[in-house]
């Protein structure tokens, strides 16, 4: 474990690089972070000589621009990439690896080169299931594009730190939480449902973790310092059931839309369709969509050690934050 003076955050004005910010200046460590749009005023922090803000598209910069920019700071959160919710053209393995693999070997390579001692990755808790999950990998879910590239972005970011940076990853479950100016991820379940009279769910539910709790654990891993060491930080669970349940309950459509539990037997065709469809579009999930309905109806449960006994991330009301993050994703009421 060695000491952290100041933190470089890639993705300050993002949901999560945010609330990372915010737990780092909590804890009283200085902080520079960049972002391609700035924060707005309603939500710029205060202490201007805590954070330094820099609007840039970082990426695009050489990579002498880049070692400049970083040098100074001893920790890192990498707080960008993309998630299985971007559907791109056909061969999505070449998306998630130009987007999320070649990226992160890059910018982790070149903080090493910048004296960054300890870097943290937010990953995916795919990679947990992957490794993790017997069933899961009986049907070759590791070797889904989205999920065989989060594994091997983990792998580059290590292998770049090799000899003198930490690099650790958190492997995120799904993140609730709000964030002024930003509606959730959440509105998508919420805009699915609106209207709706009849809506099938799956048998299954996942893992959940607040945006708090995020940067919680974010600093936690940056001051652990552990080498190619992996948490999942999960701080509760949802079925897909009670989490369609409280949307309908915010929509006011409790009486009106009828929830049918479906298993995946009684699923499993219709995404099959659903894989021929997109194929003939000339897109690809990065997560086929059988093996995504198989996942779906699963308990993907997470034990909580990772987050509240490794990061020390405090507790929180996750219902509450829950109700309040399905609120805020009802960009219509």
């Amino acid at each position: 474990m060695s000491e952290i003076n100041k933190i470089f955050i890639l993705g300050g004005a993002g949901f999560l690089g945010y609330h990372t910010i915010k737990e780092a200046i909590k804890r009283d460590y200085a902080v520079k972070t960049v972002d391609i749009v700035a924060l707005s005023d309603d939500l710029k922090f205060n202490d201007e000589g805590k954070v330094e803000f820099i609007v840039q598209n970082f990426f695009a910069l050489t990579d002498k621009e880049i070692v400049d920019l970083i040098c100074g700071c001893d920790g890192f959160v990498y707080a960008g990439g993309v998630d299985d919710r971007i559907v791109p053209k056909k061969p999505a393995r070449k998306f998630f690896y130009d987007t999320n693999v070649l990226a992160t070997a890059r910018i982790a390579r070149l903080a090493k080169e910048a004296g960054v001692r300890n870097f943290v990755l937010f990953g995916s808790y795919t990679s947990e299931f992957a490794e993790e999950n017997d069933y899961l990998r009986e049907n070759n879910y590791q070797q889904e594009a989205y999920v065989e590239t989060r594994l091997l972005q983990e792998k580059a970011a290590m292998y770049a730190g090799e000899g003198s940076m930490n690099v650790s990853v958190l492997r995120l479950p799904y993140i609730f939480g709000t964030m002024q100016g930003k509606v959730p991820t959440t509105s998508m379940y919420v805009d699915m449902l609106r209207g709706q009279e009849f809506m099938p769910v799956t048998t299954g539910g996942f893992a959940t973790i607040t945006a708090n709790q995020v940067g919680e654990a974010a600093i936690g891993a940056l001051e652990n310092g552990e080498h190619r060491k992996t948490y999942a930080p999960a701080t509760g669970y949802i079925s897909y059931e009670d989490f369609y349940k409280k949307i309908l309950k915010e929509l006011g459509q409790t009486e009106t839309t009828k929830l049918q539990v479906m298993t995946f037997d009684e699923l499993e065709e219709a995404y099959k369709e659903d894989e021929k469809l997109t194929d003939t579009q000339g897109i690809e999930h990065g997560i086929r969509q059988v093996n995504m309905l198989r996942a779906n109806s699963m308990e993907l449960k997470l034990p909580t050690d990772d987050a509240y006994e490794r990061l020390r991330v405090n507790k929180e009301d996750t219902e509450k934050i829950i109700d309040e993050t399905i609120k805020a994703s009802n960009t219509r009421n």
